[in-house]
């Protein structure tokens, strides 16, 4: 199975990022898969420019030459796309956000680059995240793609701080164990 990882978080090996790498290790638990990651911040991305190149060529052109056409081929590829984030004002970061409306150029192509894919949204919050599910909830239906979500709220107890993760082992296996799950399905299917 070819995975794509967007990690959205600029703090490298948070709760998302150790999320993420729970999940894989289920995923990877009874057979190896090609894993490509992307960490947003790293990549020189710029915002979309609502030129609708994309729209008039169809045929997944942005106008903008830079690190999306890697992103672009590594997702035209994957058949489980994981996105994984922090929420920042009840919403995924900007350096995620910036990678998501870039995608409107497969969007504007042909069905293939989105149908019979996967996706695991993987997200911690403080406060809110439903508006960052919703979307997904809203847009996956319409391109025929499987979602699902894994949700952290790591807030303290005493509503002050930030509990990582690797503090909760209950959902260190929930993230395991669907990536397990995911692999059987897939294994299944393939095989």
């Amino acid at each position: 199975m070819k995975v794509l990882v967007l990690h959205g978080s600029p703090r490298k090996n948070g709760s998302s990022d150790t999320l993420v790498k729970h999940f894989l290790q289920g995923l990877n638990a009874n057979r190896r898969n090609k894993v490509k990651e992307f960490y947003a911040n790293d990549v020189n991305v710029r915002p979309c420019q609502g030129c609708l190149t994309c729209a008039k060529l169809g045929n997944n052109t942005c106008a903008i030459e830079d690190d999306m056409q890697k992103i672009y081929s590594a997702f035209v590829d994957a058949d489980l796309v994981v996105w994984a984030t922090p929420m920042y004002w009840g919403y995924m970061t900007a350096q995620l956000k910036t990678i998501l409306d870039r995608m409107e150029a497969l969007a504007c192509g042909p069905e293939e680059n989105w149908k019979g894919k996967t996706f695991v949204v993987i997200i911690t919050y403080h406060y809110h995240y439903q508006s960052t599910v919703a979307f997904f909830e809203r847009i996956t239906p319409f391109f025929g793609v499987k979602l699902h979500v894994i949700l952290y709220h790591s807030l303290g107890k005493d509503g002050h701080g930030d509990v990582h993760v690797s503090k909760c082992k209950e959902k260190l296996e929930e993230a395991f164990t669907l990536g397990e799950n995911l692999s059987a399905i897939t294994h299944n299917d393939q095989g």
